[in-house]
């Protein structure tokens, strides 16, 4: 009987190892897959705290300039997505959010977080270029094509935005570039699919916003992806292009679950096929899911600023986008595994009624706030 009780034991603790622990971290989960209105609530006014801060480059320690630069563009890129899905999904939340929606898009317009744009344009600013290169090849996709989101978004909620005349311009700009080439350059000579996928995203939501068509160039830019972009075996996303237009890098999951959720604006069908390709590399221990880097049959890469931290082939960006893709595409199963990792590395904290990630810093809370929000609604 002793033999029988220490079994017994032994089977009860392992079980509890098993489940209590993905089941206590994925409590939330349910609400946030959806929509709670209290907890995105209580996450926006964290950000809210970021942004009137407000941020510069000091609070990123990524080791380049650049980079560093990047992530207070992206920072401000993802707090104002955030906001406007919340609004657009709450009109309880709606006045507050779009309020802080334009303070993220005042912030992105500021000389400073236009500068690593700029710097890496050869001091060619994106603003000034709408203008100053309307037929040439200054495509400025690193900086315009995440901010035209924004304006689109903004305006979607708001038909007389503000930012409306510039939200013109820049998707007029892209039209422009998009009748002589379908991918254009994130910086010279660097030409990413994701970005594209961002800038025409934004062109997606623009005609939804303003009611017209912009359909041909969504439809010509998404048969060049299917034909030449997708990966034959895993379906995952090129990372990178060469100026030939073939591929020059593995497929990479943080890309393609970042391209899922640019591409809901605009092709929610591509956006399906895209999510469902980093979902084939979903994995789950004791509940928590996580997803590959790299395609399981593929040789892996090392992590960097795109993918951050892999570990066991397991990414930590890949995953973190796919939060957004099976909320838009009703993947309860994954959005739950995801989630339970999320909230067990991200330590999640509320204050006041403001909820932070301890480990996120503004850029990881940001981008949580945005993947968390999004939501099939926006398509309509």
């Amino acid at each position: 009987m002793r033999v029988i009780r220490i079994g017994l034991g032994l089977a009860l603790f392992l079980l509890g190892v098993m489940t209590l622990p993905h089941r206590y971290c994925a409590r939330e989960a349910s609400r946030w897959f959806e929509g709670d209105e209290a907890l995105q609530a209580e996450l926006g006014r964290g950000l809210e705290r970021w942004v009137h801060r407000p941020l510069t480059t000091a609070a990123f320690h990524t080791g380049s300039a650049s980079y560093d630069g990047e992530w207070l563009f992206g920072t401000y890129v993802m707090a104002g997505l955030g906001f406007g899905q919340s609004a657009l999904e709450h009109d309880a939340l709606k006045e507050r959010h779009l309020r802080l929606m334009g303070e993220c898009i005042d912030r992105l317009l500021s000389p400073e977080v236009r500068a690593f744009d700029r710097q890496r344009w050869h001091g060619d600013d994106p603003i000034d270029a709408l203008d100053s290169a309307a037929d040439g090849k200054a495509d400025h996709t690193s900086y315009l094509g995440y901010m035209n989101l924004v304006l689109s978004l903004h305006r979607q909620l708001d038909p007389k935005s503000r930012f409306a005349a510039l939200n013109d311009r820049i998707t007029a700009h892209f039209e422009r570039r998009y009748a002589t080439t379908l991918m254009l350059e994130t910086y010279p000579g660097e030409r990413y699919p994701v970005d594209n996928a961002a800038a025409i995203g934004s062109i997606g939501l623009y005609a939804l916003a303003t009611h017209t068509d912009h359909s041909a160039v969504i439809r010509r830019w998404a048969a060049l992806v299917k034909s030449r972009y997708l990966d034959a075996e895993s379906g995952l996303l090129s990372q990178s292009v060469r100026a030939d237009g073939e591929p020059s890098d593995q497929p990479r999951g943080s890309g393609t679950a970042l391209g899922a959720y640019f591409l809901s604006f605009a092709d929610p069908e591509l956006s399906h096929t895209l999510y469902l390709a980093a979902a084939r590399q979903h994995r789950t221990v004791l509940g928590f899911g996580a997803i590959r880097e790299y395609a399981a049959t593929a040789v892996a890469g090392h992590g960097d600023v795109d993918s951050g931290p892999i570990a066991f082939g397991f990414g930590v960006s890949a995953s973190g986008f796919s939060l957004s893709g099976s909320r838009i595409h009703r993947d309860r199963a994954v959005f739950s595994s995801l989630y339970a990792t999320t909230y067990l590395f991200g330590a999640p904290y509320t204050s006041d009624g403001a909820r932070e990630l301890v480990t996120g810093g503004p850029i990881g809370n940001a981008i949580l706030f945005a993947m968390l929000t999004a939501q099939p609604q926006v398509q309509r």
